[in-house]
């Protein structure tokens, strides 16, 4: 028998279906393969031809017909074994580059100095030239509470990296017109740039969930990659990153390539009734009006992700050096609050304060719970008084001649 009528036949038993057309193309290409292997006396492997079929996504009957002439010849044209255990990192990367949209399931720890401990979990939707990242976030510092949060930012690529991430628990947007290329936000493609490494190891054939997969290893600074391939398809089914002697894990599974992708996903118009933070410009866009209560939630979450007692400064406060280095100590230990409320509403209304207003925080060291002591002051237009936040979180009109002295005005003296 033929080769010819080999390959006619393989295209009979096969359960895959395409047009007429397709099948005179693949035939005609394929007796013109075996026509001219017969002019040489040895045929070598065509370095490229795996790469160009994958990328021009070739049906399961195409490849099939292929590899047969590439098996009746005696030759592995694609430098691929039946089992899949030739497939090449350097394919792995190019079909993961061709491929138009990506999602995957992520889950990511990491242990941090000083007892602080993050963990996130959720889904990664790419869609040239967005990303999306859903996830749920948990936080924790020390022997302290986990607090949780769930988060959504969508990042435009062809726009300076433009983000905007929204805290649905919060009602809260973040936004920025110019990000920059923080590829924390964009995480497929900060593990692209760490593929390319070249330091790939192939480690054969081998199963993981269940399945056949290629696994390879790169190695690249103080990070390590483990990549596990699909044989048929070249691209990748689970990958693994550890960084900082395994304190920093991330896992990648359910990976997809070319689904189809809504654009709404990708729409980064934050809901009409969040608060939204140009990170450019400090300018804060909040659709209704601040109160006083507003300010006493902030001041309240302060004191208690401090552990009871208020910060060195709001807003303003004790000046010098020293405050100031007091005061990013205490950032660098607060932890975070379950039910704060959203962050930066009272600090903005400061910010909308009439001038005139004589604002002022004298709260430092101040305990909460503390009826006695001031926190803070200001008067409102035309008041002949002042409203004062006291350490119990009450608000009371007091005169002029009644407000406490101010600690550092009075040494002053």
């Amino acid at each position: 028998m033929s080769s010819a009528e080999k390959i006619k036949r393989l295209f009979a038993k096969s359960d895959v279906t395409v047009s007429p057309k397709v099948d005179d193309r693949i035939m005609s290409d394929a007796e013109l393969a075996l026509g001219r292997s017969s002019k040489t006396e040895s045929v070598s492997a065509e370095p490229n031809i795996w790469r160009i079929a994958m990328k021009s996504r070739i049906t399961k009957i195409a490849v099939a017909a292929v590899i047969a002439i590439a098996v009746l010849l005696g030759v592995h044209y694609f430098g691929v074994s039946p089992d899949g255990a030739g497939v090449a990192w350097a394919d792995v990367l190019e079909n993961m580059e061709a491929a138009q949209t990506v999602t995957f399931t992520f889950e990511s720890e990491n242990e941090y100095q000083e007892g602080e401990y993050s963990w996130e979990k959720g889904t990664i939707m790419v869609k040239e030239p967005y990303r999306r990242i859903d996830r749920t976030v948990r936080l924790r510092s020390g022997d302290g509470p986990t607090h949780e949060e769930i988060h959504i930012c969508i990042v435009d690529l062809s726009r300076q990296n433009r983000f905007v991430e929204l805290h649905p628990s919060q009602k809260l947007a973040y936004y920025a017109p110019d990000h920059g290329g923080n590829d924390t936000l964009m995480t497929y493609d900060g593990l692209k740039k760490d593929f390319r490494d070249g330091t790939e190891e192939s480690l054969g054939t081998v199963q993981i969930d269940g399945r056949q997969a290629v696994c390879f290893k790169i190695s690249r600074e103080n990070k390590e990659f483990t990549v596990w391939a699909d044989p048929d398809t070249a691209l990748p089914i689970r990958i693994e990153r550890t960084a900082k002697e395994g304190l920093d894990k991330t896992i990648l599974t359910n990976i997809t390539f070319d689904v189809e992708l809504d654009d709404e996903l990708f729409d980064m118009t934050p809901p009409d009734d969040y608060c939204v933070m140009n990170m450019a410009t400090e300018e804060f866009k909040v659709p209704f009006e601040l109160t006083e209560a507003h300010l006493v939630q902030e001041l309240t979450t302060s004191a208690k992700s401090l552990g009871g007692t208020f910060p060195t400064r709001f807003g303003r406060g004790r000046p010098g050096e020293d405050a100031v280095e007091k005061a990013m100590a205490e950032m660098r230990r607060a932890v975070p609050v379950e039910g704060g409320g959203t962050p930066m509403l009272g600090t903005e209304f400061l910010k909308r304060l009439p001038e005139g207003s004589d604002w002022q925080y004298v709260g430092e060291d101040v305990k909460l719970g503390d009826a006695t002591k001031a926190v803070c002051w200001w008067k409102l237009p035309g008041s002949k008084t002042y409203r004062v936040v006291y350490g119990d979180l009450s608000v009371r009109d007091v005169e002029p001649n009644d407000l406490p002295p101010v600690p550092w005005l009075t040494e002053e003296e």
